[in-house]
């Protein structure tokens, strides 16, 4: 097998599993040389637990391992260790008290040194000056994905109470100052390497409002880092304190890094919150600047209020869209209904869809969550992603 050519050979690893790989490049130093590079998985993932930004930073500094990496998951996930107790009770309140108190233990034994490694290392593993330095290393990272929603413990090696406490949202910790701060260090330091990579999908599943109320100069660096960006899905966290006292200000910083990604194929646009958020000043500000993706073929908004018109008026400026997709799942308990749906509060969702039907060019019309409008008395709740012309079979009286 040592005189296949190089090409077949590079085949047949791409081909294996990293055990038979490892088992190859002990056949010979040739195959050894050659298989390398493939024991580094092109996504590298960053748990709060684990001393990642250090292996991080060693495989920047690999000749061959760096050309490896295209894709960042930086989980930030926290366990809400006072809301995580109460909902245990409620997972396990019909258990038998002694397999209940086994579990328990199990559970928060295991906590308990998942937290003393996460203090360790989570508040270090955005430092602006490492993160510079390694975004400097690393010329084919493509993406980057943030989350404070994925289970940030290893999957395996856990007690399954632990995953099931996690599943309800309420169970997982939102610290809004430290979320703004590590996004806000992540986008400085794509954008002080804008010249070595170019990052074409950026998301985060839980970014606080407040994270675009940042001052002026600050929001135009990061802007800089939408600029190649082709795939952008942010779910925002919206909370009336303190985000009533500088909307318009956010929205506005908001609306300028969405307008920096001239190559936008692909938005998903949430906001998350005890209620929707009323995107009249993001949609205002499009239309003062006369603003239209040319390139946006997919796009989906959830969890907002708006009107027919405004909306209306919005969307169908948008002539390269072929996907559109009102509302979505929400944040949501396993047991309750979606609730990150569109809420119109003038007009109707059937003039709102018969316009886009007529003005736009669209492959396919979707719809997801709690859709009400107040004047119509319209109102559909759906679990699943349905087509728009399927809405009258969902008709609730």
């Amino acid at each position: 097998m040592e005189h296949l050519p190089i090409e077949l050979r590079r085949a047949i690893i791409r081909h294996v599993d990293t055990p038979s790989l490892k088992n190859l490049r002990l056949a010979s130093k040739p195959w050894a040389a050659l298989g390398e590079e493939y024991l580094i998985a092109s996504t590298f993932t960053l748990l709060p637990h684990r001393p990642d930004i250090s292996r991080l930073q060693a495989l920047s500094q690999h000749p061959n391992f760096k050309h490896r990496i295209r894709t960042l998951i930086l989980n930030h996930g926290e366990l809400n260790e006072y809301h995580a107790r109460h909902n245990t009770y409620f997972l396990q309140y019909m258990r038998e008290p002694e397999s209940r108190l086994e579990a328990q233990t199990s559970a928060w034994g295991t906590y308990a040194q998942l937290k003393e490694d996460k203090e360790r290392y989570l508040p270090t593993s955005c430092e602006i000056d490492t993160l510079t330095s390694i975004f400097s290393r690393l010329p084919n990272l493509r993406s980057i994905e943030v989350t404070l929603t994925l289970f940030p413990f290893e999957e395996a090696d856990h007690p399954e109470l632990l995953k099931d406490i996690w599943r309800i949202p309420s169970s997982r910790l939102l610290p809004r100052v430290a979320t703004t701060e590590r996004f806000t260090n992540v986008l400085t330091a794509v954008a002080s390497n804008v010249s070595i990579i170019s990052i074409k999908s950026l998301s985060h599943d839980r970014l606080p409002f407040e994270f675009f109320a940042q001052r002026a100069i600050v929001n135009s660096l990061l802007s800089v880092a939408f600029q190649s960006l082709t795939t952008l899905k942010l779910a925002i966290d919206y909370s009336d304190m303190p985000n009533n006292l500088h909307a318009p200000q956010a929205f506005q910083n908001l609306s300028h890094c969405l307008r920096a990604a001239t190559s936008l194929q692909s938005l998903d646009l949430a906001f998350e919150g005890r209620k929707k958020t009323d995107i009249s000043p993001l949609l205002s500000s499009f239309k003062e600047t006369n603003h239209m993706f040319s390139s946006l073929g997919a796009l989906t908004l959830k969890g907002i209020i708006s009107t027919e018109v405004e909306l209306g008026n919005f969307l169908t400026k948008e002539k390269s869209l072929k996907i559109l997709q009102l509302g979505g799942l929400g944040v949501r308990a396993p047991h309750q209904p979606s609730n990150g749906g569109v809420h119109l509060n003038e007009g109707s969702f059937r003039g709102l869809f018969g316009r886009l039907r007529t003005e736009l060019a669209l492959d396919e019309l979707r719809v997801q969550g709690d859709l009400v409008a107040e004047e119509s008395g319209e109102r559909w709740v759906l679990d699943h992603v349905e087509l728009e012309e399927r809405l009258r079979e969902y008709v609730i009286d």
